[in-house]
C-alpha cells in the first residue's frame, strides 16, 4: 500500500530527520530538494548540465525509513519534460541517509539546476511484513549514514576487478585478431615468393643466354628478399609470438643466404 498525503503527514517524524516541509507532500509522494550537486572533487551550489551528461545530486531532504515503510524514487512530470532524467535506488526499511540521484541531460541544450530546486519525488509503500533484516542492521551495508558521496564504497575494488577482466578479454581477443592477420599476411607473403620464383625461373630457363651460376644468383639474391620480407611481417603483427630458438634459425637462414650470394658473386 502506497502512503497518501495525510499519511505522510502523520509520518513525518519517523521518515524525515531533516529538512521536512509539509508544502511538499503531494497526493502519494513528497517532493524531494537539491542541497548540492556533487562534483569531482567539491559540492555545487549550482551546474549547467551539457546534452547527455550526467551528474550526482545530494539532496536536502535526510531520511530514515521505518522498519514498515520502502521508499521509491520517481519523476518529476516538469522535469521530465525539461529533458532531464533522473533516477535513484529503492530505500530500504532501516535506512538512514541523504538522498544522491543520478540526474542525466537527455535534451539537445543545456539545462541548469542549483541548490532548492525541486528534482524528483519519493513514494512510500508501506510492507506486508516487518523483514527479518533492515537495511541498517545487513552487513556490509556500504550507503547506511551516507552523509558525504562515497561513490562506489565497497562496491569500488569489485567493479574494478570486473573492468580489468573486460580489459583483459579485449586485450586477447585483439591478440588473436593480430594473429589472423599476421598468418594471413604470412600466407600471402609466401604466394607471392613462390609465385615470383617460378617466374623468375620460368623467364630464366626460357633466355637461352643465361647460365646457371648467374641463375643461381637471381634465386638466391630473391630468396634473400622474401625471408626478408616474411621476417618484417611476422616481427611487426606477430612478435609476441616468435621464439628464441625460432629467430635464431632464422637469422642462420639469413647469414646462410648472404654467404651464398657472395659465393655466387665472387
Amino acid at each position: 500500500m502506497i502512503l497518501v498525503d495525510k499519511n505522510i503527514k502523520e509520518r513525518s517524524t519517523e521518515i524525515f530527520v531533516k529538512n521536512y516541509n509539509e508544502a511538499s507532500v503531494n497526493a502519494i509522494s513528497y517532493d524531494l530538494h537539491i542541497k548540492e550537486i556533487v562534483g569531482n572533487s567539491e559540492y555545487l551550489k549550482e551546474y549547467v548540465l551539457k546534452p547527455g551528461e550526467i551528474v550526482f545530486i545530494k539532496t536536502a531532504e535526510k531520511i530514515h525509513m521505518p522498519d514498515d515503510l520502502m521508499g521509491r524514487i520517481g519523476e518529476k512530470n516538469s522535469r521530465m519534460r525539461q529533458g532531464l532524467c533522473v533516477s535513484g535506488p529503492h530505500y530500504y526499511p532501516g535506512h538512514e541517509t541523504y538522498l544522491y540521484l543520478r540526474v542525466q541531460n537527455i535534451s539537445a541544450g543545456t539545462i541548469k539546476i542549483k541548490e532548492e530546486d525541486t528534482i524528483a519525488q519519493i513514494l512510500f509503500e508501506e510492507l506486508k511484513e516487518i523483514p527479518e533484516q533492515t537495511y541498517d542492521n545487513q552487513p556490509g551495508a556500504s550507503f547506511n549514514n551516507e552523509d558525504e558521496y562515497l561513490g562506489m564504497a565497497r562496491y569500488k575494488d569489485e567493479y574494478e576487478k570486473r573492468m580489468e577482466r573486460i580489459k583483459d578479454a579485449g586485450r586477447d581477443l585483439d591478440e588473436k585478431i593480430n594473429h589472423i592477420y599476421a598468418n594471413i599476411l604470412t600466407l600471402m607473403g609466401i604466394f607471392v615468393s613462390i609465385f615470383s620464383l617460378l617466374m623468375v625461373n620460368f623467364t630464366n630457363i626460357t633466355n637461352k643466354n643465361m647460365n646457371g651460376r648467374y641463375i643461381a644468383t637471381i634465386n638466391v639474391s630473391l630468396g634473400i628478399v622474401i625471408a626478408l620480407f616474411l621476417g618484417l611481417i611476422i616481427l611487426l603483427v606477430n612478435n609476441k609470438e616468435i621464439k628464441k630458438s625460432t629467430f635464431i634459425i632464422y637469422i642462420c637462414i639469413i647469414i646462410v643466404l648472404i654467404i651464398a650470394l657472395f659465393f655466387l658473386l665472387g
